[in-house]
């Protein structure tokens, strides 16, 4: 489906772009712009730059720029047209976007998925789910929490599953690789038999696999997940984060747990802005999706000593982006379902709004490590402590910490400070920043193209004087912003983005040249000297063709005539030298 580009103008112009991102992440005012931490890299200090003035944002790190659809587009893992639907909705704008889906190569295998969550869901509502819904109700889960989470049932039977999905006419192969069917002595059954299934969504909300529970007493694995596939990557997705994500920016708070269950309750008592890492080492790309939530979270895995251990794991992976996470410890190894269940809900939202913070978890690890009422452990506690303090970056939380352990203590604040200061450690804050390499020809053309950006009259400059940028990229560059010129009579860096739309290679070189920041202030005596070093590049390269030819060429008149016009050139390129 096309949108004209007057609506797409229209919905631009009714956003503040600023605000929009503010959604999403902090961030800061400085001088003209404001600048938050960049959500599209491994970012540790704000780098990317958003710009009210000219409606876009900048990373002046990883060169990621665009209009406030792209921003929305990357940062949702949404398509074009639904990020202009949110945008739309955002600026009270009313726009049909249709129902079409996008081709996936993958799509047999999540309408595979489609059909087997309704296949279990309608499983549990038979005869045959009696006992898997009394456990559930057994669990204190209402129905419109099992109806909210889509939890279904999957038949005490050897291949239902497989021959309702190769009636579909699925190839054997497929149905494999998905996951969801097992073959053996040449036959074809289901993987999942007599378990409460529990469906696992993408980030867009797609079921791309399956936590299957047993309920019936079976000596079996008490949980069993879906195995990694073509469109299910544990690492990459958490349990839960397409219904919890608006949740999360509302509150500016992300809770992370460790299993469905976990979240299923919480969700139940009324706590809707949990995810979980589905059992495994937390890792950076999960990470990364919870600082586009919020980089206030609170980390509350089970209590027992895996949940101690991915504790740990989440504290080092979220530093790594610079969230420094509260910490919840259960007691008597419950995990959160269980606590709540034990203790009731508004206990288990007071362990979240007093959760430990960073120094206090450290602090309750080394004093289970140590006995403080020994001399010499009391000293190794001491050190371990002033270690942990000094990796602090908050002033007031430093000092308080000094504060607290010396009272803890009775080490004088005095002695403490001293030892911090013989550290010695220097903490430098290094900013990526993109360097041009290379020499004026090169810085020509990006400045050019800059400045081709802001001004008609530039425009207008380079139709008139240059023929041919020798950089690929530019020169494509440069093509579709001429061209944007003339379909529309006007530029702007905004809409010229969400013209290019998923043009990704000129959209990556808008970034590169944006990230230079120059000054917006035109200098035409500038523009004048970019274009002539552009030429003078071109004139050059043209002479050296002439002096390949000269040199391959045998007949003597044209060899002449050859080096007469490599001898115009070399004039013209004196002419620019001077």
């Amino acid at each position: 489906m096309k949108i004209e580009n007057s609506t797409l103008s229209e919905i631009r112009n009714n956003l503040d772009i600023v605000e929009v991102i503010s959604n999403y992440l902090p961030l800061t005012n400085k001088g003209k712009n404001y600048f938050g931490v960049c959500p599209f890299h491994d970012d540790h200090s704000p780098s990317m730059s958003v710009s009210r003035e000219k409606q876009i944002y900048t990373c002046f790190s990883c060169g990621a720029t665009g209009s406030v659809f792209k921003f929305v587009q990357d940062y949702e893992n949404i398509s074009f047209l639904e990020a202009v639907k949110k945008c739309a909705d955002m600026a009270g704008i009313s726009i049909d976007i249709g129902q079409a889906r996008s081709k996936n190569k993958y799509q047999e295998l999540y309408d595979i998925y489609s059909l087997s969550n309704k296949f279990y869901q309608n499983n549990i509502n038979t005869k045959y789910g009696e006992k898997a819904r009394q456990y559930l109700n057994s669990r204190n889960l209402d129905d419109a929490t099992i109806k909210e989470f889509d939890i279904g049932l999957s038949l005490n039977e050897k291949d239902t599953l497989t021959k309702l999905l190769k009636s579909k006419n699925y190839s054997d192969e497929l149905l494999i690789r998905s996951g969801l069917v097992n073959e053996s002595e040449y036959e074809l059954h289901d993987v999942y038999r007599n378990r409460i299934m529990f469906p696992l969504y993408d980030l867009n909300g797609n079921v791309i696999g399956f936590n299957g529970r047993v309920y019936n007493g079976e000596k079996e694995n008490k949980y069993v997940n879906s195995k990694e596939t073509d469109i299910f990557k544990k690492r990459e997705l958490l349990y839960n984060y397409h219904r919890a994500k608006d949740e999360c920016r509302k509150l500016k708070e992300v809770i992370i747990m460790e299993g469905p269950m976990d979240v299923i309750r919480s969700y139940q008592a009324g706590i809707k802005n949990c995810v979980a890492a589905l059992g495994t080492a937390f890792s950076k790309d999960q990470a990364m999706l919870i600082r586009k939530l919020s980089s206030n979270v609170v980390l509350c895995f089970d209590g027992d000593d895996a949940g101690l251990k991915a504790t740990k794991g989440a504290i080092v992976e979220l530093g790594k982006l610079g969230i420094t996470p509260r910490i919840v410890r259960l007691e008597d190894n419950s995990d959160p379902d269980e606590y709540i269940l034990k203790n009731g809900k508004d206990k288990f939202i007071n362990k979240i709004k007093n959760s430990m913070n960073i120094i206090e978890f450290k602090e309750s690890l080394l004093k289970s490590k140590y006995d403080l009422s020994n001399t010499l452990d009391l000293s190794n506690y001491i050190n371990n402590m002033i270690n942990e303090i000094d990796n602090i970056d908050d002033e007031i939380l430093k000092e308080v910490s000094i504060n607290k352990l010396s009272e803890e203590t009775k080490v004088d604040v005095d002695i403490i400070k001293k030892k911090l200061k013989n550290k010695n450690t220097l903490k430098v804050e290094v900013k990526d920043t993109l360097t041009i390499k290379g020499n004026k020809y090169i810085k020509s053309q990006m400045y050019l193209i800059y400045y081709m950006l802001q001004s008609v009259d530039v425009i207008k400059m380079y139709e008139k004087k240059i023929t041919h940028i020798p950089i690929d990229k530019y020169r494509h560059l440069a093509f579709q912003i001429d061209l944007f010129y003339k379909d529309n009579e006007y530029i702007n860096v905004a809409d010229f983005i969400t013209y290019l739309k998923d043009d990704t290679e000129s959209i990556n070189a808008v970034g590169e040249v944006m990230s230079l920041n120059l000054s917006d202030e035109i200098n035409k005596d500038e523009i004048e000297d970019y274009l002539n070093n552009i030429k003078e590049y071109n004139e050059k390269e043209q002479s050296n063709v002439y002096k390949n030819k000269i040199k391959n060429e045998t007949d003597y008149k044209k060899k002449l005539e050859l080096a007469n016009k490599a001898l115009e050139i070399k004039k013209r390129s004196e002419e620019y030298d001077r």
